[in-house]
């Protein structure tokens, strides 16, 4: 079981772009932070967790292991789709297909709630920041109205 200390590590590693790093059956696998592309897969099968919004931020550890535990297809397939790297691996509905059974026959719910906890923490800070951004790019394309006199 990892330490509330090494679950906030992991997820301050997630926002400034660390990879994650995992073993799963003799094999390592790595979790870079998400491409736009990535990110939108990632958001749709986020968004299917139906998670506990206020556990999520209360309790990260205890609502990502429910996760893990309850909605193991879900995570899977995000934790599958979270270590391809290429747009080619992205849209290969076999590969994807497949590496999430590994990952579903060889989880251990445990480790993966850490990696489960460090994707949402990217997840959330991609869409935090790409939030930003779209609202600068908003602002500076805002219409501008001008005010007209009016003479009678």
């Amino acid at each position: 079981m990892f330490t509330k200390e090494q679950y906030e590590q992991m997820a301050s590693n997630a926002m400034l772009g660390t990879p994650i790093e995992f073993e799963t059956a003799g094999e390592k696998f790595q979790i870079c932070p998400p491409s736009f592309g990535k990110m939108q897969i990632l958001s749709k099968l986020f968004l299917s967790l139906n998670f506990d919004e206020d556990k999520l931020v209360n309790e990260p550890m205890a609502e990502s292991m429910r996760l893990c535990m309850t909605k193991t297809d879900i995570v899977c397939a995000m934790i599958a789709v979270a270590t391809l790297k290429t747009k080619e691996e992205l849209t290969d509905q076999k590969l994807i297909e497949e590496r999430t059974s590994f990952f579903k026959w060889n989880a251990d719910p445990d480790s993966f709630s850490y990696v489960v906890t460090s994707l949402l923490a990217q997840i959330n800070y991609v869409n935090f920041s790409h939030s930003i951004v779209l609202t600068k790019i908003f602002r500076q394309n805002e219409p501008k109205i001008e005010e007209t006199s009016t003479v009678e």
